[in-house]
């Protein structure tokens, strides 16, 4: 069930800018939904993707304390946004409608057509909201193509389950071995390892594109320890697929057709610091590094 807030910003420069909500509300919910419409004034050019104009969004709930960042994406990251609405859901229907937008095709052209150019987009984060005596912050970094233009982002709560969890995403250069520590006050869940073949880049055909898969990749390991270091990485090839939809080998919009690398069944559940260290040929691509985390 959708809970109406009243709440919505909206942008208008082609200058980037940064705006913040203050989201109020009279009952404790598990998550928001943010909706985004663009309006093209001109009606110059057809559709235009919401993703491609955003630089950056922070969802802040304080009562957590040190981990009060659940989502905390910018630049390249921002590829990651339409997973981690997915990964925040309890099951894979959930998953398949957190958002609207194809988690392995943000802005990308593929498949023939053309994919999340829609004048209009939403995607459902978990929150979990522990307190009404704190608001939650949202904090959205934003432009429009050409003057005229509108983009509006409306909020909405959200009272369905959805996973006790939180994001820590990183843009990291392939080198010869990537090393990515996770914070050591929270609990690890899970890990998503993803390479991009394209930057984030407003208006550009192909704004954002994650690279298909290849054999540049040699080893993933979770802390170095034997029984969770993997000589064959493509065993974790499916792990994504099998958290969000069970999508088929092969198919455009399935994270199995991409360099994409998931640990997440049967994830050991540990306390303190946790690293996960890529072994890749250097310089064939960089990598996004998403983690799940608890607390």
């Amino acid at each position: 069930m959708i809970i109406q807030s009243a709440q919505t910003i909206s942008f208008s420069s082609i200058t980037a800018s940064e705006l913040t909500v203050t989201l109020k509300a009279n009952r404790l919910y598990t998550g928001i939904r943010m909706y985004f419409v663009y309006t093209d004034a001109a009606g110059v050019g057809g559709p235009i993707s919401c993703f491609e104009n955003l630089n950056s969004i922070v969802v802040d709930a304080p009562e957590y304390g040190n981990n009060s960042r659940r989502l905390d994406l910018s630049g390249n990251t921002m590829g990651l946004l339409p997973l981690c609405a997915q990964l925040g859901a309890v099951n894979s229907r959930d998953a398949a409608s957190a958002t609207s937008v194809h988690s392995t095709t943000p802005i990308q052209t593929a498949g023939g057509g053309t994919l999340n150019t829609a004048g209009y987009a939403y995607v459902d984060i978990a929150v979990n909201k522990q307190s009404l005596d704190q608001d939650l912050r949202v904090t959205i970094n934003g432009l429009v193509h050409t003057a005229g233009d509108t983009m509006t982002v409306s909020f909405g709560f959200l009272d369905y389950p959805m996973r006790q969890v939180f994001f820590r995403a990183y843009d990291q250069t392939n080198v010869s071995t990537a090393q990515q520590w996770f914070p050591a006050d929270a609990t690890l869940r899970g890990v998503a390892i993803t390479e991009y073949g394209t930057g984030w880049t407003q208006g550009a055909a192909n704004a954002f594109a994650f690279a298909t898969r290849s054999d540049d990749v040699t080893q993933i390991s979770l802390n170095g320890e034997q029984e969770t270091t993997f000589s064959n990485p493509g065993q974790l090839g499916p792990s994504i697929d099998e958290c969000i939809n069970g999508g088929p080998s092969g198919n455009d919009n399935s994270w199995n057709s991409f360099n994409a690398f998931g640990m997440f069944k049967n994830f050991p559940v540990q306390s303190g610091a946790q690293y996960v260290s890529v072994d890749a040929t250097a310089g064939t691509g960089d990598y996004l590094v998403l983690g799940v985390l608890e607390g």
